[in-house]
């Protein structure tokens, strides 16, 4: 079986990315501090978001090129490691399905009951569907994009999870502050924000952002050389 993504264009891909990510927080630098001579607040407050979403475009791209290179063409879906397949899993309709009958057939807050004909009828379909769909391989033309898993934001949580799905040694990444930032450009996106960040601020998210994502690629870096 060969790889649905060779080495060489994922390094390209990830590299093109690292660089243009950093050189979002660099526009944001140049335009909200080195050429705001009247310290113009509002320019502090658009930096954020934008600061943002530097980071969360290079996790979702970085992720999803090495979810590519973890495809190999034909290869079938019970073959490969359980957390890359549950990911696919995920993107089933017939699982879906089968979660919302089953759903469908509880109640709440009372003891399980023994298996109601319809919860057999939703199980043996569950049954025959996962077994064919394990033999077959997955689509390696697929939007691997869209298996990152971020729940709309990317914070620390969702961070280790998709690296730990992934197998990336992230000990040399600090995600302490993800959830900070993340709530500030919330706040921002929101109407929650009150006041406007300080110039302070937004040099500190800058750093700390850019060691974020220069860390973050350094361990896909290692990853992808390792498979």
């Amino acid at each position: 079986m060969t790889r649905h993504f060779h080495l060489r264009s994922a390094r390209q891909e990830v590299n093109i990315a690292h660089a243009r990510h950093k050189s979002m927080l660099d526009s944001i630098r140049q335009h909200s501090l080195e050429n705001n001579r009247d310290k113009d607040k509002f320019l502090y407050l658009m930096a954020i978001p934008i600061i943002y979403a530097a980071w969360e475009g290079y996790f979702r791209i970085s992720c999803s090129i090495c979810l590519k290179r973890e495809c190999l063409v034909g290869k079938k879906v019970k073959n490969y490691k359980s957390n890359y397949a549950a990911l696919w899993l995920q993107k089933e309709k017939f699982f879906d399905s089968f979660l919302q009958r089953l759903f469908n057939s509880m109640q709440l807050g009372k003891p399980a009951k023994k298996i109601s004909s319809g919860k057999f009828q939703a199980v043996s379909e569950f049954a025959a569907n996962i077994s064919n769909w394990l033999d077959r391989p997955v689509d390696h033309l697929y939007d691997f994009d869209d298996l990152v898993m971020t729940y709309s934001n990317v914070n620390k949580e969702v961070a280790l999870l998709n690296s730990g799905i992934i197998g990336l040694q992230t000990d040399g990444v600090d995600f302490s502050r993800i959830d900070e930032l993340l709530s500030r450009r919330n706040d921002i996106a929101h109407g929650g924000l009150l006041n406007f960040p300080h110039e302070t601020n937004v040099v500190d998210l800058l750093a700390y952002t850019g060691r974020l994502i220069d860390t973050f690629h350094d361990s896909v870096i290692d990853w992808l050389s390792q498979n």
